[in-house]
């Protein structure tokens, strides 16, 4: 299939593609928030692997996050640690691109709209650094394109191993994904075919899978994962513009969002105004239930469950993706909605990058320096006094501190191992002895904490290092910038360790 006037499709795509991809190309750390520690976690596969017996860690193979490590693992080969969390984590962007792309090639929907809708990447659940769920996008719409196929009366049994297969990489994505696929499977049977024997005979191919994750549920619903269900919002509530903006898109300061919506506002209501005599048969029917079904999941479901935060947001973007996709485009010269649709995008992703930049210029400012100055194997004691930035919406300084272990190793005062369901975590249940959550609440450390660690990363105001200096147990190794390097001394000015 070409573009109007023809100009090839791939010639979109790439350029979709070069135009998400500036950001991620203009900055070494991206205002992700838990990229850190994802990558962190490759480090500690290659140390577990390298000395298994004497480790602290495990490996467990069989996570419900393993294809997001693997393509972090491959970035690191390739790009080495100071790159593997931006590159692989723009690797995943592309691939939003092209899935998004090639469905919509497969549907015979608007290539516009598909382009459009590279915007939504840059969402709440891209700058938390949700990494497996993230990739579990493209894998869905993957499993949406089989399940939506016209059905073969001759390949029952292929078929269902094909589901199975692909049920898999949803549940190797992340568990909420396999999830929303058996929703899905179900609301295609039963509201778009009306297939009851079809809808059992598709849920009876993946019995084994299912009674695999109902055993493995358990060990993560009963551990240090359990916290309680958070409800702030209730549905009503939730339906609102500033709750919309927040939901789909979510990421940097200031109006680019909102004109984001606001553009996106406009396409939908022409689309349906314009073509609202043949609406119901240029409808990708199939495409709008499942916004539907996103959407519901977003209105209906709590803000935290276990561990899991924006377990009810984090569906908005892939509901508006659908929502556009499914539409027929607004009734303009076909050039004109393509040259339309990449202008926005391109606009976006250049104010995009301008917030990444001012980030890691102004708010990372001494990071390098610090993290540079850590010798190998150092045990670092991450403080961030400043919680919020100018640039972006989400915290993006919690786990900044993590990449002292990306780059040279050692211990955290926190690491994703702590959780039952990581690729590499604790062997024995892990209790600090120091203060807990200090990534989160650094106004709570003790004096006694510091002497767990050899270094501390302070991010904080001139106020705050000035008051760190005069304390007799830290002694500043670097001076510049809002992140700092301290060593940990003891009351008469010796190493502490």
């Amino acid at each position: 299939m070409t573009a109007a006037h023809g100009q090839p499709r791939p010639v979109l795509v790439a350029i979709c593609c070069v135009a998400l991809a500036v950001p991620f190309l203009l900055v070494q750390f991206p205002p992700i928030t838990d990229l850190p520690q994802q990558t962190a976690q490759i480090r500690l596969l290659l140390e577990t692997l390298n000395d298994p017996a004497a480790s602290e860690y495990r490996i467990q193979w069989f996570t419900p996050y393993s294809i997001s490590y693997l393509l972090l693992g491959l970035s690191w080969s390739v790009f080495g640690p100071e790159n593997a969390g931006r590159m692989a984590m723009l690797a995943v962007g592309l691939i939003w691109v092209l899935s998004i792309h090639l469905v919509s090639i497969r549907r015979g929907r608007s290539q516009s709209a598909a382009t459009l809708g590279t915007v939504f990447f840059f969402s709440h659940i891209m700058y938390w650094g949700f990494f497996s769920f993230t990739i579990g996008w493209p894998v869905f719409l993957l499993w949406f394109s089989l399940t939506t196929r016209e059905p073969s009366p001759n390949s029952t049994v292929t078929e269902g191993l094909e589901l199975l297969a692909v049920a898999l990489l949803l549940y190797m994505c992340h568990l909420l994904w396999l999830i929303a696929g058996l929703c899905w499977l179900g609301l295609e049977c039963l509201v778009l075919r009306r297939d009851l024997k079809r809808f059992f005979r598709r849920f009876a191919c993946l019995t084994p899978l299912i009674v695999a994750v109902i055993v493995w549920y358990p060990m993560i619903s009963h551990s240090v994962m359990a916290t309680p269900t958070v409800w702030e919002m209730n549905p009503l509530s939730r339906i609102s513009l500033s709750w919309l903006i927040e939901a789909t898109l979510g990421g940097i300061q200031g109006p680019a969002e909102q004109a984001i919506i606001g553009v996106c506002a406009v396409w939908i209501g022409l689309s349906v105004l314009q073509n609202r005599r043949t609406l119901k048969t240029e409808i990708d029917w199939a495409f709008l239930l499942l916004s539907a079904m996103f959407f519901a999941f977003a209105l209906f479901l709590p803000e935290k469950y276990l561990s899991t935060i924006r377990f009810s947001t984090r569906w908005m973007p892939m509901a508006a993706i659908a929502l556009l996709v499914a539409l027929p485009p607004p009734s303009l010269k076909p050039v004109l909605r393509q040259i339309a649709a990449l202008v926005v995008v391109i606009v976006f992703c250049l104010v995009t990058a301008g917030a990444w930049i001012g980030f890691e210029q102004k708010e990372l400012s001494g990071l390098k320096e610090s993290l540079n100055t850590l010798p190998q194997e150092p045990r670092v004691l991450g403080l961030s006094y400043i919680n919020w930035s100018r640039f972006v919406k989400i915290p993006p300084f919690v786990q900044v501190f993590a990449y002292s272990q990306v780059l040279k190793g050692g211990k955290l005062n926190f690491s994703f191992a702590r959780f039952p369901a990581a690729l590499v975590a604790f062997k024995k249940f892990f209790v600090p002895p120091w203060t807990n959550n200090l990534e989160w609440f650094p106004e709570q450390v003790k004096d006694s904490d510091l002497k767990y660690f050899d270094f501390v990363l302070v991010n904080g105001t001139e106020e705050t290092h000035e008051n760190i200096r005069l304390a007799s147990l830290l002694t500043p190794l670097t001076s510049e910038g809002r992140w700092r390097l301290y060593k940990v001394v003891d009351r008469n000015g010796q190493s502490a360790n």
